[in-house]
């Protein structure tokens, strides 16, 4: 069972930081290639057809535009069309030209508007819609992007860039069934594609279709095995299938390629924690600690988290003063108190107990209402009134009233999942006080807000023992 919430948790926690929750960027066709936007966009319009027939006028001008264009002189090109440019007037072929060539020269912002104007006053100019969707697809805009690619797929057009585009749009999207339906066709199309190929494994992977994508992301690997990438995919994909031993070999690999980032290296101490081995786990913590990399301060509490939730007492004792020394300057309120906190829970479990007690007794002076801190704290105090009701009466009262302070404290608290345990414990040191009229009425409190079989059979007895006292 805590193999298994600790799996969950991992999960949760990294996925997002992972490979698996983010889309990944297309890397075989970047937007800077100006093969793959040449190709995508196709020739200018003085070198091809264009969609929307030309009159005599656009080809006087193309024709003089010609010695311009192969002098390289594109910027007087520009100058040219912007000259002729109308939003009204000017012909469709003109507005469509003009926005090619600012592609071209970077100005892809720019371009936008020349390439609309195109498509208002010739609606059907499948060529002006693709540029148009990729412009859309490299700013992130999917959902104007899917209306332009899929209108060219509409008017006949076809092709593995298309039908992936449109496919990776869907899976920004999180229409997982239509994205993988695009990659399919851009597969017919592209094969060999990686980036279809890895969107397709990520709509798998989505789709809860786990080994499929481990199928997918494995041809992957095979085609390229230096791409961490693929590796970190299919680690998640592993992971989702509750498989951490192959993540963790996944991660490993990662790592030895000398490729693994902060992120890669906390999952893989993460499942090492699952896989109940601490001692390798340690060491990936300690390395992302004492790395030049950037890491946040949330990160970092994570690790000792991870251990204490955990019980692995010594090791988050080896971990914590690398932390407090990194990053102890740099927690918000919130983040050091809750350092603190498994401090002190670490301080308990190795028997330090003066110093946790100091820890915590300095917690609540700065964070009153800090239920964790608060029943911890009341924990200690009840386990010394315990300890002490048959040796010496007025010290176990005075740990008595300490610890049902805290208790009724934190019975204030709105997270119903503490203040249950504040009243139930609370209720427990009155049984011992035999004061049992008071304390069913708060264990049964606590048995309202989080009902259980052990409780109500400890209160049962409760109620037994009332009536005892009452014949």
């Amino acid at each position: 069972m805590k193999k298994t919430a600790l799996l969950i948790f991992c999960f949760i926690t990294h996925l997002a930081l992972g490979q698996a929750a983010k889309i990944a960027p297309l890397k075989e066709k970047v937007w800077s290639n100006p093969d793959f936007v040449k190709s995508f966009m196709g020739s200018f319009g003085v070198k091809s057809e264009v969609e929307p027939k030309i009159g005599r006028q656009e080809q006087v001008l193309f024709e003089d535009l010609s010695e311009m264009i192969e002098e390289e002189r594109f910027e007087d090109v520009i100058s040219e069309l912007k000259d002729e440019f109308d939003e009204i007037d000017s012909h469709a072929a003109i507005d469509f030209t003009l926005a090619n060539f600012l592609v071209q020269e970077g100005q892809m912002g720019e371009s936008k508007p020349y390439y609309i104007s195109a498509i208002r006053k010739f609606p059907d100019f499948l060529r002006a819609h693709k540029n148009l969707g990729l412009l859309e697809v490299q700013d992130g805009n999917f959902t104007s992007a899917l209306t332009h690619l899929v209108k060219c797929v509409e008017l006949g057009g076809a092709g593995g860039d298309l039908y992936g585009l449109i496919g990776y749009c869907y899976l920004n999207k999180e229409l997982f069934a239509s994205a993988l339906d695009s990659y399919r066709m851009a597969l017919i199309f592209e094969p060999d594609s990686k980036d279809w190929r890895l969107g397709k494994a990520q709509c798998l992977l989505s789709l809860e279709r786990f080994d499929d994508a481990i199928a997918l992301l494995s041809e992957l690997i095979e085609m390229n095995q230096d791409q961490k990438d693929f590796w970190l995919f299919q680690a998640n994909a592993y992971l989702a299938n509750e498989k951490p031993e192959m993540a963790a070999a996944n991660l490993s690999i990662v790592d030895k390629m000398n490729k693994a980032d902060s992120n890669s290296k906390l999952l893989l101490g993460d499942i090492y924690v699952t896989m109940e081995l601490p001692f390798l786990a340690v060491p990936q913590y300690l390395e992302v600690l004492n790395s030049e990399e950037k890491l946040s301060a949330q990160k970092a509490l994570r690790m000792i988290e991870v251990l204490v939730r955990s019980t692995y007492w010594k090791e988050a004792n080896e971990v914590a003063p690398q932390i407090k020394e990194k990053f102890g300057g740099l927690f918000t309120p919130k983040e050091a108190n809750k350092f603190d906190s498994l401090r002190a829970e670490i301080l308990f479990a190795l028997n330090r107990k003066e110093e946790a007690v100091q820890a915590l007794e300095e917690l609540v002076e700065r964070d009153p209402m800090n239920g964790r801190v608060l029943i911890l704290l009341a924990g200690h105090y009840g386990t010394s009134f315990r300890e002490n009701l048959d040796k010496n009466v007025q010290a176990a009262d005075e740990f008595a009233a300490k610890a049902i302070f805290l208790y009724e404290r934190a019975t204030n608290l709105e997270d119903s999942s503490l203040k249950a345990s504040a009243l139930m414990k609370h209720g427990q040191i009155l049984v011992r006080q035999k004061k049992y009229a008071q304390s069913l009425k708060m264990l049964k409190r606590a048995h309202a807000l989080k009902p259980r079989d052990s409780l109500q059979k400890y209160i049962d007895q409760v109620e037994r023992l009332a009536d005892l006292t009452k014949s």
